[in-house]
């Protein structure tokens, strides 16, 4: 039986999986990196740290599995998308920018009024901000303008870097492209009149590829260091988004899914008829090409989803492993006794746009105790989740859930509480992007017809809301939704500049 290695280059590491024709995952390895952070608005990463972890994952996965010996026909990718990595004669110059950075606020203001809100709507099909790749790039230009000329080539996805080193190729899949605000949306094509008006130099894009393109071959280098043959094929694949949307099974219409990772969202699958609207794109509604050029993906994202969770285990859990910080949520009661965690920790992107917007609690008495504090920050996510589920608009029934995130009971059953809808946790849901990126390389390789092919998808658990929780959960969304606009210039007078004199 034939298979591929789907690599999918995430937010906190890189994950190597084993694919099979069948649709079976056979084994998995996992490296992680670091992030670099600074005030809240600088978010890097080390894209040689992403090709070592890839390195490191593909050695566990030969641990596990001997991917040679299951006729391996080649690579896919997925990852994080919307990141800014210069590439230069000699590598990548510098640390990437992530696309939880919004240090671009002057130059993203500056590029809409030079330009419209409503032509840049037109255009991308999404309303352009600080975390938009425009603004970044013009950031670049002005603040870092020597390692911007140095630049041969921007790319815009962990994984098209990645690909870039395993065959030399600089590429950039549509999904992702469609994030960037350097995308013509309608016409498929770099918005290269955009990018002139704004003084960017076009030239330094990589080329566009289709999902399932096979954009090159394993180098010599590459596969002398990741010890696979050489001239294995690699897929473009897509970015992290729409590799998830397939591998949930979502890549068809009429099928809306959670994503619970680091970040998150909510999205489906939508004809090319569905048309980006201002109403939408004010409430953060991004409107994504699917990797079939004749579908797009609707998405309402988080910034920060179980990240929250990952900070509160740092930072107020003393280190509790996933299991212990589950268990001591569990004792809390439904409502966290009063208290509500808001999950802004480095901004938002919906249902409202708000980079200064920051995460806290509130209710905290002297009553008060950790598994109040743990659990809150669950449900708070679970609200913001709601938040997301009203601006989309869907009527889904069921939502399909994906993500690391799934793999916790307690919070799979918050948020069926909260959003009043059936959940069905997808198998092996923190696989989802690599399970989709081998779905789309599949089709190419002639192995499935549709974007959800039947009998792919099985169904780990199943998550009813309890009437028992429904008159809590309803009272404190209510506090939830009002505590935002209430805040919004609070959060912002606290990140104004102080006078150290």
């Amino acid at each position: 039986m034939q298979t591929l290695i789907a690599l999918d280059i995430g937010t906190t590491g890189t994950k190597a999986t084993l694919a099979a024709q069948d649709g079976r995952l056979l084994a998995s390895g996992y490296a992680g990196y670091a992030t670099y952070t600074n005030s809240g608005y600088r978010v890097e990463q080390e894209p040689n740290a992403w090709w070592q972890a890839t390195r490191d994952a593909l050695a566990q996965l030969r641990q596990k599995a001997d991917p040679p010996a299951h006729d391996l026909v080649g690579i896919t990718l997925s990852g994080q998308m919307q990141d800014l990595i210069l590439i230069g004669t000699d590598g990548a110059i510098g640390r990437a920018i992530l696309y939880s950075d919004t240090r671009a606020q002057h130059e993203a203001q500056e590029i809409a009024s030079q330009i419209g809100g409503d032509e840049l709507l037109r255009l991308t099909g999404n309303t352009q901000d600080a975390s938009s790749l425009l603004a970044k790039w013009r950031w670049l230009q002005i603040h870092e303008a020597d390692r911007l000329t140095a630049a041969r080539t921007i790319l815009l996805g962990a994984h098209s870097y990645i690909g870039w080193r395993l065959c030399g190729v600089a590429s950039c899949d549509y999904t992702t492209a469609s994030t960037t605000g350097l995308l013509n949306l309608h016409e498929n094509v770099w918005a290269t009149e955009l990018l002139e008006r704004v003084g960017l130099d076009a030239q330094k894009l990589p080329c566009l590829a289709a999902a399932h393109e096979h954009i090159g071959t394993l180098t010599t280098t590459a596969a002398q260091e990741l010890m696979l043959p050489p001239d294995l094929p690699v897929f473009a694949g897509a970015g992290d988004l729409a590799a998830a949307t397939v591998g949930v099974g979502a890549g068809e219409p009429n099928r809306s899914y959670c994503y619970l990772g680091t970040s998150g969202w909510i999205a489906s699958t939508a004809l090319d008829t569905v048309q980006p609207s201002a109403a939408g794109a004010e409430n953060g509604i991004f409107t994504l090409r699917h990797p079939d050029q004749q579908r797009l993906i609707q998405v309402a994202p988080m910034l920060t989803a179980g990240g929250n969770l990952d900070w509160v285990r740092g930072e107020i859990a003393e280190g509790m492993d996933y299991a212990t910080l589950n268990a001591t949520a569990a004792m809390a009661p439904v409502g966290s006794n009063g208290v509500i965690y808001l999950p802004y920790l480095a901004g938002e992107r919906s249902p409202f746009r708000d980079p200064d917007a920051r995460a806290c609690y509130i209710g905290i008495s002297n009553q008060t105790v950790r598994a109040d504090l743990i659990r809150a920050v669950m449900e708070g996510v679970c609200f913001g989740y709601r938040s997301l589920f009203e601006a989309l608009g869907t009527t889904a029934q069921t939502l399909y859930v994906v993500g690391g995130g799934a793999k916790s009971t307690i919070w799979m059953q918050i948020l069926a509480d909260v959003l009043a809808r059936d959940l069905q946790v997808v198998s092996q849901p923190e696989n989802a992007a690599a399970h989709g990126a081998a779905i789309i390389a599949g089709r190419t390789l002639g192995w499935y017809e549709t974007y959800a092919p039947p009998g792919l998808f099985p169904v780990a658990q199943s998550y009813e809301p309890r009437d028992s929780a429904r008159a809590t959960y309803e009272a404190q969304y209510g506090v939830f939704a009002a505590l935002y606009p209430q805040l919004k210039s609070t959060f912002t007078d606290l990140l104004k500049p102080r006078s150290t004199d």
